[in-house]
């Protein structure tokens, strides 16, 4: 029987993994959960991989001002703070955007 002082030092633990992942939640539509199908499936990708690169692809059109946080940055204030503008936009974020959301398709259905 060999002894422990004899054994080979245990292998080094692997590298670390480059950069923070950090999981976000993403609300879709049934198009639009379908396209990401689609998509991931003909690319061979991950629907992450899909939402990555179409992240990375619009920022570099410029759509984020090339600095971090530029894109979210340019949306501030876009609303307005007209009468009309929800006291709890902040807190109901989520019902409001559906509100919109259902309302933008029923006058689209109308036109």
């Amino acid at each position: 029987m060999a002894s422990r002082k004899n054994a080979p030092p245990p292998p080094p633990p692997p590298p670390p993994r480059r950069g923070v992942r950090e999981p976000v939640q993403v609300y879709l539509d049934r198009e639009d959960r379908e396209l990401l199908e689609r998509v991931a499936r003909a690319q061979g990708w991950s629907r992450a991989e899909v939402l990555r690169r179409g992240l990375r692809g619009l920022a570099s059109q410029g759509l984020a001002g090339g600095a971090s946080g530029g894109a979210l940055i340019s949306l501030v204030g876009l609303m307005g703070d007209g009468p009309g503008m929800p006291a709890d936009l902040a807190a109901g974020h989520d019902r409001h955007l559906l509100q919109a959301d259902e309302e933008h398709e029923r006058r689209s259905r109308v036109d």
